[in-house]
């Protein structure tokens, strides 16, 4: 959804500009991103870190797995033998075992979780790069835009064309 509000919102802004600025006055420039991070050596070392923390992960959570299945599985062969008493207290250790289990998943693999935080951690600093080129190169050759031909976005735009206070004000009329 904020992908599409994103390319919404891209795609009114160039209209605007092209109706704004004629066209045979701009200068225009695009990148590839998926082609940036793929061929940018960095990336493919930020990409073997986070492998390992996700490999580790997913080995805790294949452990906590496997302790919930193994308890099951001795309930299933011992259940009949077993008391009332001793088969609660499993079907308890099962629960507990088995919220444990979800808690760290949903804190690991969740919204917002360690391997979002991981991956933001290792992605920011080499996106960061890449904007300063972006930036550097936009302004020395004098570009007025530079989009993102994968993500569809503007990564650069030459201040003189920000109708940003524009809207506003026009926006804050009705008010």
């Amino acid at each position: 959804m904020r992908r599409l509000n994103i390319a919404v919102l891209t795609g009114i802004a160039l209209l605007a500009f092209c109706t704004i600025v004629p066209a045979k006055n701009m200068k225009i420039g695009f990148i590839k991103s998926d082609e940036v991070f793929k061929k940018f050596k960095g990336t493919a070392e930020a990409q073997e870190k986070y492998d390992k923390e996700v490999a580790k992960w997913e080995q805790d959570a294949a452990q906590k797995e496997k302790q919930i299945k193994e308890i099951k599985e001795q309930m299933d062969k011992q259940g009949l033998l077993m008391s009332e008493a001793k088969k609660k207290e499993k079907e308890e250790e099962i629960k507990r075992l088995y919220v444990e289990y979800q808690g760290f998943v949903n804190k690991v693999f969740g919204n917002q979780g360690e391997a979002f935080k991981k991956n933001e951690e290792y992605t920011k600093p080499i996106v960061k790069k890449i904007n300063e080129i972006l930036t550097e190169i936009g302004k020395n050759e004098q570009f007025d835009f530079i989009f993102d031909a994968t993500a569809g976005g503007v990564v650069f735009a030459n201040d003189a064309y920000d109708l940003t206070d524009r809207i506003v004000k026009e926006l804050n009329k009705g008010l």
